[in-house]
């Protein structure tokens, strides 16, 4: 009788649950605040792209002077910014945990990212 009544509790909790893909099964993306990311929107132009210069720099790439710097889009968890050097146009991604990887526009298409985009007049 003991082994009845927990089988017997065991089908109504599974019972319980929803396997069938319905509404409780669903998953929400939750974005949250990146502090990395907040301080560099408020930089002036000048310093963002001094800060986006040595991350780029860093990376081994070559920056002689930043022409335009400017926040593009977030792409899955991570923040992306342009970055218009006179020798060349880059991609920053900056995760939540301030970890930073940076790639060559020309690579974008290739590497299944999305392809760098800048302002009018920036050439």
């Amino acid at each position: 009788m003991v082994r009845l009544v927990a089988i017997t509790g065991l089908a109504l909790a599974l019972a319980g649950c929803d396997s069938g893909g319905g509404e409780a099964s669903k998953t929400r993306s939750i974005s949250a605040g990146n502090p990395h990311v907040e301080q560099l929107k408020s930089l002036s132009e000048l310093n963002r792209g001094m800060g986006l210069r040595r991350a780029a720099r860093d990376s081994g790439q070559r920056c002689k002077k930043v022409e335009y710097s400017g926040y593009q889009e977030d792409y899955k968890n991570l923040s992306m910014w342009t970055l218009r050097c006179s020798d060349g146009d880059y991609s920053v991604f900056i995760a939540p945990t301030g970890d930073v990887q940076v790639r060559q526009c020309r690579h974008m298409r290739t590497l299944g990212l999305p392809e760098c985009r800048f302002p009018a007049g920036t050439s």
